[in-house]
């Protein structure tokens, strides 16, 4: 019986962990409202291409003044590079980006990406830009 025991709970916990593992991964519509659409232009504070997805943050200019750095999340780093020609040097600091996409829940300041177009309007990412 002992050995019955022993086994029952390696395999309990074998599944606990996985658990975490598949729970973990969540769709966008958890954290973001995918009804509701914004439309900033800021300045790229920070680019990060890394798994599980990639991250733009952006510094947005309020209409009072106030800045607010936003970060914007986007799809894997492997499917950008090969569907859209993204890479690790796409944005550097400084660059100027309008992001479209869908707020965070919460209220954060953070956007699950739609489009991205470059300073000069052209399309990085979704819409046709100019």
């Amino acid at each position: 019986m002992g050995k019955n025991l022993v086994k029952s709970m390696v395999c309990a916990l074998c599944l606990a962990m996985a658990s975490g593992v598949v729970l973990a991964h969540h769709g966008a519509s958890v954290v973001y409202d995918l009804s509701q659409h914004l439309t900033m232009t800021g300045t790229v504070t920070d680019f990060q291409f890394v798994n599980p997805h990639v991250l733009i943050f952006f510094e947005v200019e309020g209409e009072d003044g106030a800045k607010t750095v936003w970060s914007a999340g986007l799809t894997s780093p492997n499917r950008l590079a090969r569907s859209d020609g993204w890479s690790k040097d796409m944005f550097k600091p400084g660059d100027t980006v309008t992001i479209t996409g869908s707020p965070a829940r919460a209220g954060a300041p953070s956007l699950w990406v739609e489009a991205v177009l470059d300073g000069q309007g052209k399309s990085l990412l979704g819409g046709p830009g100019e």
